[in-house]
């Protein structure tokens, strides 16, 4: 089987990006609730809906990395 390296490459970077932004996700969770337990309420909602934001791109980036075949 003839394995394109280019879309191996683009679906290798597609799916570490995905797992960067998971931990991204995981250490602005971190600071959300810093927040919410500080005077910054409002900061942490408009944080808390830029996290699922970056969730959703992140799945998004791995829906993409499935439909690649090298």
């Amino acid at each position: 089987m003839v394995v394109n390296h280019r879309l191996q490459s683009l679906q290798d970077d597609l799916l570490r990006n995905a797992t960067d932004i998971d931990t991204l996700c995981q250490a602005l969770d971190g600071h959300t609730l810093f927040l919410r337990h500080s005077i910054h309420h409002a900061d942490a909602q408009a944080m808390d809906s830029h996290v699922e934001e970056l969730r959703g791109s992140a799945c998004e980036m791995r829906d993409i990395a499935r439909t690649i075949s090298p």
